[in-house]
């Protein structure tokens, strides 16, 4: 019977967080199709107010883009490729990061804006840390980081937007 209560008293706070979080407006939107050019597999999932894009590049990349928007606005986009890239120095990161996006936004017209944000991103370079985020602008956040080991290297770069 104890465990009952336990249970029926961990659902109702469970249900009360759940009517407690304010509703969003908006939802992710996928930033790339499967029929653009480099793109070998996709993936789009949504479920409320995130989502997963996956791509397979014809570089062997493998892209996966994580999505969260409402008040705030947090896109993490991973790069993975085979192979063991730990000795690389922290400023290849930096540039990579920037270098990859100037990739992404030559697939078509809907994709062009990422070329803003390398051009940020590349101003930004010389001040930024891997691993620490950095304010790019008033609200408007990145962060470039690294996991390495020796079957496969990843490329981390994340974008924020908070509300002052």
């Amino acid at each position: 019977m104890r465990y009952l209560t336990f249970i029926a008293g961990g659902l109702a706070l469970w249900l009360e967080a759940c009517n407690a979080s304010p509703k969003c407006p908006y939802k992710p939107e996928p930033i790339f199709s499967q029929d653009l050019p480099h793109v070998l597999e996709y993936r789009f999932e949504r479920q409320g107010t995130q989502s997963l894009e996956s791509l397979l590049l014809d570089t062997q990349v493998l892209l996966e883009i994580g999505q969260e928007v409402c008040r705030d606005t947090r896109q993490e986009f991973r790069f993975t490729v085979r192979g063991d890239y730990s000795r690389f120095p922290d400023s290849m990161w930096l540039k990579e990061a920037a270098r990859q996006l100037v990739f992404l936004s030559t697939f078509s017209p809907k994709q062009a804006p990422l070329k803003a944000w390398a051009d940020v991103l590349e101003a930004a370079r010389p001040a930024m840390r891997l691993g620490e985020e950095a304010e790019l602008q008033p609200g408007i956040y990145a962060r470039v980081d690294r996991i390495v080991s020796p079957e496969q290297s990843t490329l981390i770069l994340i974008l924020a937007q908070r509300e002052q």
